[in-house]
């Protein structure tokens, strides 16, 4: 897959209610292909929002060190 930008991973921490009604916070990792950390950010608060997700915050997000992904099989 020949990518056009850098791969950042945005760490995104999530309030979810569980049975009791006491809040409890999960944390969730996101690999984002963008320009820029700020827009890999952009792109993760656009999904979440899109999807309606509890409440969540974008607690941090760096450069991978990935350098691809694969994902399909190439047939030779």
């Amino acid at each position: 897959m020949a990518t056009k930008g850098t791969f950042y991973e945005a760490t995104v921490e999530f309030e979810i209610n569980n049975n009791g009604g006491k809040a409890k916070k999960v944390k969730e990792y996101y690999l984002v292909l963008a320009d820029s950390v700020t827009y890999a950010e952009v792109q993760v608060a656009t999904l979440l929002e899109a999807e309606g997700a509890s409440p969540w915050t974008v607690i941090s997000a760096k450069k991978s060190k990935l350098t691809n992904v694969v994902t399909e099989l190439i047939d030779k």
